[in-house]
């Protein structure tokens, strides 16, 4: 009985993937996006990403938001930023995004199912993840995105250079 009992423990486990971590897989990730667009994978297939997840009833991701905006201007076509907003009402996600002028794709997780299931520790959370779709870091908490330091702290972990166009070999 007891070997039964956790053998069914073992395969529970099992089924619930790892919580966000250094090197392992991106989990897939296709959620509504909140511009009508069909459903996409939140990180595009071999291009570096951070996927954030974020709020705006969390006065530190609303404060971070536009900062996430000048960094993907910084690198297009280099660095995918995708917000995954954990808000239950799209549209007052919508009239922030609108507001503020944040043109970086967002996707919706208004149940946050797939945060439970990632185990997302808190908001904002921004995962940093490679072109191989590893996790190259996992970072809780708001943080200024535009400035050098963060800039170059993304130049180092996922190996990509700013402006347009394909990123140098390192």
């Amino acid at each position: 009985m007891a070997a039964a009992a956790a053998a069914l423990l073992l395969c529970a486990c099992a089924e619930r993937p790892a919580p966000l971590r250094t090197g392992a897989d991106f989990p897939p990730l296709a959620l509504p996006r909140l511009d009508d667009n069909p459903a996409a994978e939140a990180r595009p297939p071999g291009r570096p990403a951070l996927v954030v997840f974020w709020a705006t009833w969390c006065p530190p991701c609303r404060e971070e938001m536009p900062s996430l905006q000048r960094l993907s201007d910084a690198f297009p076509d280099r660095l995918a930023v995708v917000g995954v907003s954990v808000d239950d009402d799209a549209n007052l996600a919508r009239e922030f995004l609108l507001r503020h002028g944040i043109r970086f794709p967002i996707q919706l997780d208004a149940d946050r199912e797939q945060s439970r299931r990632l185990q997302v520790p808190g908001f904002p959370t921004a995962v940093l993840v490679g072109g191989d779709g590893r996790i190259a870091a996992v970072i809780v908490g708001g943080r200024d995105w535009a400035t050098e330091a963060s800039m170059a702290e993304l130049e180092r972990l996922l190996g990509v250079t700013r402006g347009g166009g394909p990123a140098a070999p390192g």
